[in-house]
């Protein structure tokens, strides 16, 4: 056969681009940011399906995307799994257990045993996820930041004060080292959280602000929503329920744009809280009944209880 015969046949060449593992990762890193990019959008459903077969698909970050997802949308226990089949993947070889990935895929397991009151539990394992990283690495230090976010929430769970505020406020150093506007509000918002436990209102008042403003000028996310909580609940606990009510319904409507069905029951609840401390008896009844509703659906037990309670005490 000579070469012109050779060149003539023009037969199509093709390289795959697949891992040993023979995982198309390319295409489901391509699925997940564009399911999280659709779940930023408004479009939930469609987000899910992406995020889902970016999970199928890919490694322990498709599968952390997912967990994320599953944990905002209320499935804790399909957000476990998720985070299971993240550290597998590690375990397996698909990442350095010394890495950031590693410890994210850890922390994130840890993050949903405290959402589930296993708090100490929670608290021992974001400790040990700290040992993974490497603080001079620029990506490691971010994830620092998310691990001591966790650790904070966790120690705010036990009661532990001292210790919530000694996290918070070490990433909020970092991430106003770092110049970065949005992780920074994030431990403006926890730092709020705490001092609505500690009972310092007036401090939590100018945490949650500082952090709604800023955040208003930026695209909105599932913290653009918990700012506004804060911003409610501050209102709330300060005799204002009147004042509190723009931020409820602006968490809402985050929430609800997002999909992000926690954040939604809790605005929800929220937003009844407000209305029956105005004396708003209709108003508080809908939106407890609609929270009460929207639990059941999460099977959040505990969301039942706070949004039964609403109900049973309209007229006090």
């Amino acid at each position: 056969m000579t070469w012109e015969v050779l060149a003539s046949s023009k037969i199509p060449r093709h390289i795959e681009l697949l891992p040993s593992s023979g995982r198309d990762v390319l295409h489901a890193a391509n699925l997940r940011l564009r399911g999280e990019k659709l779940v930023e959008l408004g479009q939930a459903d469609a987000g899910r399906i992406a995020l889902r077969e970016a999970a199928t698909l890919g490694g322990p970050g498709e599968h952390l995307a997912y967990a994320r997802f599953l944990a905002r949308d209320g499935d804790f226990d399909g957000a476990y799994a998720s985070t299971q089949h993240a550290i597998d993947q590690i375990l397996d070889g698909a990442s350095h257990l010394y890495s950031p990935l590693a410890a994210e895929a850890f922390a994130a397991q840890a993050g949903l045993l405290r959402r589930v009151g296993r708090d100490v539990d929670a608290i021992g394992r974001l400790r040990q996820a700290l040992t993974l990283l490497d603080e001079r690495d620029a990506f490691g230090q971010k994830v620092r930041c998310r691990i001591l976010d966790e650790l904070g929430l966790a120690y705010l769970k036990v009661d532990d004060l001292p210790m919530a505020r000694r996290n918070f406020d070490d990433a909020l150093m970092a991430r106003r080292h770092a110049g970065n506007e949005l992780d920074v509000c994030q431990s403006l918002v926890n730092l709020a959280r705490l001092e609505v436990r500690a009972k310092n209102l007036q401090m939590a008042a100018d945490y949650a602000d500082e952090a709604v403003m800023t955040l208003r000028g930026m695209p909105p996310t599932a913290l653009h929503a918990n700012a506004e909580v804060l911003g409610a609940q501050v209102r709330l606990r300060q005799g204002q329920p009147n004042d509190g009510l723009p931020f409820g319904e602006r968490a809402l409507s985050l929430n609800r744009q997002i999909g992000n069905r926690r954040g939604e029951a809790i605005s929800l609840k929220l937003l009844a809280q407000c209305y029956r401390a105005s004396g708003r008896r209709v108003e508080a009844e809908a939106y407890a009944r609609a929270c009460l509703e929207l639990n059941e659906s999460m099977r959040n037990t505990q969301g039942v209880q706070e949004a039964q309670w609403i109900l049973d005490h309209l007229n006090e």
